[in-house]
């Protein structure tokens, strides 16, 4: 498999297209990361690529199609499923949209934070900027959200949040996170 252009990029790790595949990407850990961050990787996050895949292979039957496919991972990088459009383009993030104006997307979006509040999966970094989210457009009308980076990261992001150890605090967060994502995409 190899490697081609750089796609995106997170506080981790980075994303690239796969050389001759166009439905597969490639996340790696980042070559510069600062000290702190590889102190982050070493001791508290040593399998954030294994630990998307248990996650993505434990979601409940109803989640899943909202979440990207992870095929394999190692400690060093992660191949996932790239999601296109019915044009045959890639699907962009919502951020590029600026605002999304498309009531069946909303719909989808807020299916998605029934179905992880019911089976208690707080992500927070998933609404944090638009960038976690896809939008996937099936047909001219009919678009859907493709999740495509989820980690637990509660207490161990930086700055360590212990108060995150408990579930209301993780609940609290998780939906302070939606009503800051909704706010600023939803057109």
């Amino acid at each position: 498999m190899e490697v081609g252009e750089k796609i995106g990029s997170g506080n981790f790790r980075d994303c690239f297209a796969v050389e001759g595949e166009p439905g597969l990407c490639v996340k790696r850990l980042k070559q510069d990361l600062g000290f702190f961050q590889r102190l982050q990787v070493a001791f508290l996050r040593p399998g954030m690529n294994t630990e998307e895949l248990a996650i993505y292979t434990s979601l409940p039957a109803g989640l899943k199609p909202y979440f990207n496919p992870v095929l394999s991972a190692t400690r060093e990088y992660l191949v996932t499923a790239r999601p296109l459009d019915y044009d045959g383009s890639h699907s962009r993030p919502v951020c590029d949209y600026g605002k999304v104006a498309n009531d069946g997307f909303w719909e989808e979006v807020e299916r998605i934070v029934h179905l992880l509040d019911e089976h208690r999966i707080w992500f927070f970094d998933t609404f944090l900027i638009g960038t976690n989210i896809l939008v996937q457009r099936e047909s001219e009308a009919r678009w859907k959200p493709v999740i495509v980076d989820y980690k637990h990261l509660g207490w161990k992001a930086f700055p360590l949040q212990l108060n995150l150890l408990l579930r209301s605090e993780k609940r609290k967060k998780f939906f302070r996170c939606y009503c800051r994502f909704e706010a600023r995409f939803r057109g």
